[in-house]
């Protein structure tokens, strides 16, 4: 397991083989990837048995929200290219899990919501998430730093596009 030595670093020893001490960013970097992936590890038996992927699970829980949702901002919420996020979203819609709707004002731009098998599914799955992530402390300090890189310039999709 890591934990921080008196310099100021991340000793990243212990369990993981003999990996050098990081410093600053880099260590942020480090740790939410690894948490990220010790987390898809956690929910992988659950999606799995379910037949979902993370990548389908990060699109409905978006539209668990039941607003429904542009398929550019989906792209840029769920982490996902356009063209992949086109073949998911023609995935979840051959499921029954989502349908698209034209926008009222621009027939041009798609909204995606979910069915109400959609809305069942969701809350079965994260039912059990839930129970499965009780032990995990989930604080205002994660959201606070998610705020805080939300707010840097660039930091979405479609800035990043426009380079």
């Amino acid at each position: 397991m890591a934990h921080i030595v008196p310099d100021g670093g991340l000793d990243l020893k212990h369990g993981l083989g003999n990996i050098p001490t990081m410093r600053g960013p880099t260590d942020l970097l480090y740790l939410l990837t690894r948490a990220e992936r010790l987390l898809a590890r956690r929910l992988s038996g659950i999606l799995d048995a379910e037949g979902c992927s993370p990548d389908a699970w990060r699109v409905l829980t978006l539209l668990a929200d039941g607003r429904g949702h542009f398929m550019t901002e989906l792209s840029e919420r769920a982490f996902l290219p356009p063209g992949s996020l086109t073949r998911l979203i023609d995935h979840l819609v051959e499921e029954n899990l989502v349908y698209r709707r034209g926008d009222d004002l621009d027939r041009r731009r798609i909204k995606v919501h979910l069915t109400a098998r959609g809305r069942r599914f969701h809350q079965r799955v994260d039912q059990r998430i839930r129970a499965t992530l009780a032990d995990v402390p989930l604080g205002d300090s994660l959201t606070g730093l998610v705020e805080a890189l939300e707010c840097s310039p660039g930091h979405t999709f479609a800035a990043r596009q426009s380079r």
